[in-house]
């Protein structure tokens, strides 16, 4: 156990008052820097915050809850208590989990083009998807072998399943096996309520795949433990669902940051405080810049097309 001075030491004795405490004290100008080194340090299982206003507020707390979580630690106050989502060990190939910072930042897309570029590059890709209109028990679409079109998805609409889940569109997509997955709920560090993508996970592992992306729902992230994480954030959200609340957390345990809808209707500035804000979060995290452009899967030569989409 080790005591880590945040600040307002003005209170404190000078006369060596710290030795009554009988634990080390860690103290730096950076209260978060102080937190991490105390943890490397000290190997505690869980993080009490005693502290209050004015020297540690709100918005400080987040930023210390993000940090402790991604250290995979529980954080503790007065009347709250954060615990750090639950990855589990049974992924038994290389993996990829695609998480997001919100609703309608681009997952799903970002899945599928991160799929049809390992498939171009050698490998055979699954992909393990969740979504609140998933399947009640894990199912397998076979993307790579059916035609998914709109006679197919209709049909399974009229089987009363909801069609527009998000592993139909991965398996339209990105053309792979696609396992589909069912939660319910999000937490604020993304563990969902209820899920069943642990036992899909099972089954990804014994699919003729040979890497396995996992793509989040919402805000919520899949329960799996993988090689690579990315974050996709949407810069037309609002900045503090990235950089503030628990958005730290997701940037801290990602390797990028894939930030859509850089359109050139958006302030630059805005684009740049963004990125300089993750930076700052994680230095040396790589982010990149990205827009959607909608793309036919096949030729559509002579053909009618009605296209609608829930973009702007």
């Amino acid at each position: 156990m080790a005591v880590v001075f945040l600040g307002g030491t003005e209170k404190v004795l000078e006369n060596n008052a710290y030795s009554e405490l009988g634990y080390p004290i860690v103290q730096d100008k950076n209260y978060l820097a102080a937190i991490e080194r105390a943890v490397g340090q000290y190997k505690p299982d869980e993080v009490v915050d005693l502290s209050d206003e004015p020297v540690v507020g709100y918005r400080e707390r987040f930023e210390i809850a993000s940090l402790v979580l991604s250290l995979g630690l529980r954080y503790t106050g007065a009347d709250f208590e954060f615990r750090p989502p639950t990855f589990n060990k049974i992924n038994n190939k290389p993996s990829m989990a695609i998480i997001g910072t919100g609703k309608r930042v681009g997952k799903t897309a970002v899945s599928a083009y991160a799929s049809r570029e390992l498939k171009k590059n050698g490998f055979n890709p699954g992909v393990v998807a969740m979504g609140r209109g998933g399947p009640i028990e894990p199912e397998v679409i076979e993307g790579d072998k059916i035609r998914i079109d709109a006679e197919y998805l209709l049909g399974q609409a009229r089987q009363g399943r909801h069609a527009a889940s998000d592993h139909f569109e991965d398996a339209l997509m990105s053309r792979v096996l696609t396992v589909g997955c069912r939660r319910c709920g999000g937490g604020l560090a993304g563990e969902p309520f209820i899920s069943n993508v642990v036992e899909g996970a099972k089954i990804a592992n014994g699919l003729t795949t040979d890497f396995t992306v996992f793509e989040g729902s919402g805000t919520a992230i899949p329960p799996i433990e993988t090689d690579v994480t990315v974050v996709v954030a949407g810069v037309n959200q609002p900045a503090e669902n990235i950089t503030g609340y628990l958005g730290p957390f997701r940037v801290l345990i990602s390797d990028m940051v894939v930030l859509t809808n850089c359109e050139e209707n958006i302030d630059r500035t805005t684009i740049d405080e963004i990125i300089q804000k993750i930076k700052r979060i994680k230095p040396g995290i790589e982010v990149v810049e990205t827009i959607f452009r909608p793309q036919p899967l096949e030729d559509i030569s002579g053909k009618k097309v009605f296209f609608t989409t829930t973009a702007p």
